[in-house]
């Protein structure tokens, strides 16, 4: 069974923590719970045998009860009423499954319905937490068409305990404010070790927007708008960004030259390292692109004057 010590969201749902503070956290968290359960891997006998087993022995969602009831009226299978598909104490309800899975080669939809409950009960055991799967499900197909399918957004991973701690404990909107800054920047650097980026895109990412086009749209909204006027002066950004470090959000930040450089994985003199690397690398790079372009420019020119004399 896989271990997950990170919880992925997309970026856009950032914005939830300002238009929704009661409850913005538990969306975010259960569109978090969601993506995991997307990612596990799963065996098909499996998925069967387990939403057979909540069949008989209750834990199945409204929808999937409906329909394996209209299953049985129809004689697709038939319910072990004497033994719930027990033979002794093993649950072994093969005959029931084979049914089952011939009638999901048909019907596709229900066996992507069976294998969706399927991973959110995995999630249950990978992240030992209970929660109720048919509103993990109705949350995240809400936001999933309120934001079209979240096409082509960043990804946020966010540490699970730190998930935890903001899902299930009250925090001022100071600190709300604070972990949608370190989420925004959590997008920005992904997997790297550092991140070169500038205050403004911080901002941009903050809000839940990938762009300066985005937050334009995000900023329509009355409460996300209150929220940037307050958090995006000069004074509260450095503040937060400071504190970000202090908290241990962020191991490091560094602005150099109208840049802000950021890590997750490096201590102050470790990415002070990296930006000089970085730096130099960049002009070294640069410098090789200036000598294509002279050699290209000179090849060309030799070109022409071949041809003129020829002419």
């Amino acid at each position: 069974m896989e271990s997950f010590k990170y919880i992925l969201f997309p970026l856009p749902l950032i914005q939830e923590i300002f238009k929704k503070p009661k409850n913005g956290f538990s969306d975010i968290f259960d569109i978090g719970i969601y993506r995991v359960s997307q990612t596990l891997q799963i065996n098909e006998y499996n998925a069967l045998k387990q939403v057979l087993y909540c069949y008989y022995r209750g834990g199945l969602t409204k929808s999937l009860e409906k329909k394996f009831h209209q299953l049985e009226f129809d004689e697709v299978f038939f319910r072990d009423d004497d033994y719930n598909g027990f033979n002794d104490y093993e649950f072994v309800p093969d005959e029931a499954i084979e049914s089952i899975y011939e009638y999901c080669k048909e019907n596709p939809d229900f066996q992507k319905e069976i294998e969706e409950f399927h991973r959110l009960r995995q999630v249950k055991d990978v992240l030992e937490i209970t929660f109720n799967i048919s509103s993990i499900i109705n949350t995240y197909k809400t936001y999933n068409i309120a934001y079209n399918g979240f096409n082509n957004q960043p990804l946020v991973s966010i540490k699970k305990d730190m998930m935890f701690d903001f899902y299930k404990n009250s925090k001022t909107d100071y600190e709300k404010a604070l972990f949608a800054m370190y989420a925004g920047i959590r997008s920005i650097i992904g997997n790297k070790d550092f991140a070169e980026t500038t205050g403004s895109m911080i901002k941009c990412r903050m809000f839940g927007a990938k762009n300066q086009d985005e937050l334009e749209f995000i900023l329509k909204d009355k409460k996300v708008t209150t929220a940037y006027k307050r958090y995006t002066t000069d004074y509260h950004y450095k503040k937060m960004l400071k504190e970000l470090v202090a908290r241990g959000f962020l191991m490091s930040e560094i602005g150099y030259n109208k840049r802000t450089f950021v890590s997750c994985k490096l201590d102050m003199k470790g990415l002070e390292d990296a930006i000089v690397n970085h730096i130099q690398n960049k002009s070294l790079n640069y410098k090789v692109k200036q000598v294509e372009n002279n050699r290209l420019q000179a090849l060309n020119s030799i070109k022409r004057r071949l041809n003129k004399e020829s002419s």
